[in-house]
């Protein structure tokens, strides 16, 4: 089977965050049993990836430039004209500004000449940012099919619903006027969501919350199809340290990665260092430098790493992995890596939704409050319950998330959409 996917991230080894991390698997999974392409968008700086990338993961990769804040030159002034169409363009037709900047005319007349040339038998466009460009693909093959020629399935793969962070910080920010602004950001997407199912054949949700959510605010043809992870490749290697190590594992351009992480140093990590002297937290993720220096940490305990390509050796070490997510959406990626590598997990509701429940005993689940610091200081307390629970969360990673199973049923999904 021919399949496309377009991407706004080219999937190369730096992504540095989750969604790309996790797209970048799944075009290597994809590409081992389909003919795979992939319509990427190349910001600055990464057109001399694209045929490292592409020989990589086994496909063919059509990468689009894409202009965004780093361009300098003659492309800055076009990029601010380009940027002030699009907020209006948001406020006419009441829709993100954060989805309508991923859309031109430019940008679609090629995607849609590469689609003709490629001739797919799907395509699957990956975040809901590049839902316009779904619509123009649905109005394409509006007039293929009436015209009486063979069109592809239309998949959209979500990754998470705009929505719900949105509405999970206006419920924790105190300033009426940023709740006002987070409600009126919710109400924008939760618009666009509903329109985008619309546009597609088949909708992809990583969680079942985020489908029942779509669904209830009328969204059309959703399936529930998580991210995963490579289990055949990906094994539990644990060597853990004898003094406790700490692990928290993201990109610091996400903001809810920011929060969790200040909470974890703010409130978590002084109440550990008390009780265990000789413990250790590491913080691993682009920006992770910068950020500790922002927060002006002064302790040589906490170690702020920066982007690690291969993150082998802090979860063969790392005694537990801590998330205290408040916020955010979709699926964690960070939270499936660290099972499948069989380090124990203590995370929040958040950071574990679409992954486990805590009738499944695969994780320490706890609010991001006082009950969070405790939690942890009792995890490293039981060292055989921490082992119980890494070898549960594993089988669920074997049984749940595997990218093998995900893409056999993407599979039937490109065939019977």
């Amino acid at each position: 089977m021919r399949v496309l996917l377009l991407t706004p991230y080219l999937p190369h080894a730096r992504v540095g965050h989750g969604g790309g991390t996790a797209v970048r698997e799944m075009c290597r999974q994809l590409a081992r049993v389909h003919e795979l392409h992939v319509i990427s968008l190349v910001r600055s700086g990464e057109s001399d990836l694209v045929e490292a990338t592409a020989a990589d993961l086994g496909c063919r990769i059509h990468p689009l430039d894409f202009h965004d804040q780093n361009v300098t030159g003659i492309h800055k002034p076009a990029l601010i004209l380009s940027r002030l169409w699009a907020g209006g363009r948001g406020i006419l037709r009441g829709y993100p500004y954060y989805v309508e900047k991923y859309w031109s005319k430019g940008l679609s007349r090629r995607i849609l000449a590469l689609v003709e040339d490629i001739q797919p038998d799907a395509v699957q466009i990956e975040y809901l940012q590049l839902s316009l460009l779904t619509k123009d693909l649905r109005t394409w093959k509006t007039r293929q099919l009436a015209a009486g020629h063979k069109t592809p399935v239309l998949c959209a793969s979500t990754h998470e619903l705009g929505s719900v962070p949105r509405l999970r910080r206006a419920k924790l920010t105190t300033n009426p006027l940023s709740r006002l602004m987070l409600r009126a950001q919710a109400a924008a997407w939760r618009r666009l969501q509903r329109d985008a199912t619309h546009w597609s054949d088949l909708t992809f949700c990583v969680t079942d919350d985020d489908r029942a959510i779509l669904e209830a605010d009328g969204g059309l043809h959703c399936l529930t199809v998580p991210l995963g992870m490579d289990t055949d490749t990906l094994q539990p290697d644990r060597d853990p340290a004898d003094s406790p190590r700490l692990l928290f594992v993201g990109s610091f351009g996400h903001g809810p990665n920011r929060t969790a992480a200040k909470f974890l140093i703010d409130n978590v990590w002084p109440q550990v260092a008390k009780y265990r002297t000789d413990a250790v937290l590491d913080v691993v993720g682009r920006g992770s430098r910068r950020f500790l220096d922002d927060l002006g940490v002064n302790d040589s305990r906490v170690r702020g790493h920066g982007f690690v390509e291969d993150l082998s050796d802090f979860y063969r070490y790392g005694t537990l992995f801590v998330a205290p997510l408040p916020e955010g959406g979709g699926i964690k990626i960070k939270i499936l890596e660290a099972m499948a590598r069989g380090i124990p997990v203590v995370t929040t509701p958040v950071g574990a939704e679409g992954i486990v429940l805590p009738r499944d005993d695969a994780a320490w689940i706890v609010p991001a409050d006082d009950r969070f610091h405790e939690t942890v200081i009792a995890a490293l307390d039981d060292p055989a319950q921490a082992v119980l629970k890494a070898t549960k969360a594993r089988r669920i990673m074997e049984e749940q998330f595997s990218w093998r199973g995900i893409v056999n049923r993407l599979t039937e999904h490109y065939g019977g959409g």
